[in-house]
């Protein structure tokens, strides 16, 4: 391996622990529901997105259980359901990769707090 090649495994050495200390850093402060409680009320609400049921519902249905879902969710995810919601209420195109983005967070965020549902899509299961 010459100085170069080597100096570029480095920077992206120092790119990806980067990234996934930041990562890490989100999901610990996302994780913080309040309670056991909040995070259960959490899990309830968002139970009708679960693949088995969630392909049955229609777009505005999904964005009341979006927002009942966001009422338990802490602090640190609520933006990204802000964004998704956004998004059902008022589509415009320059903001659909923003929302795309989001809607994969939510999810990810979803499956993570609630280990019986998964949402389709999503491989957020260790």
């Amino acid at each position: 391996m010459n100085r170069r090649t080597g100096l570029r495994v480095g920077v992206a050495a120092v790119v990806a622990v980067l990234g996934v200390g930041f990562l890490g850093y989100q999901w610990a402060t996302a994780d913080e529901f309040a309670d056991a409680h909040a995070q259960r009320s959490f899990c309830e609400a968002a139970s009708p997105l679960d693949l088995a049921s969630g392909h049955e519902l229609t777009l505005h249905e999904k964005e009341h259980i979006l927002e009942d879902a966001r009422a338990f969710a802490p602090d640190g995810v609520r933006g990204d359901f802000d964004t998704l919601l956004d998004w059902y209420e008022h589509f415009h195109p320059e903001d659909e990769e923003d929302a795309r983005e989001a809607s994969f967070t939510v999810g990810e965020f979803i499956e993570r707090s609630c280990e019986d549902i998964n949402i389709g899509g999503i491989r957020a299961k260790d």
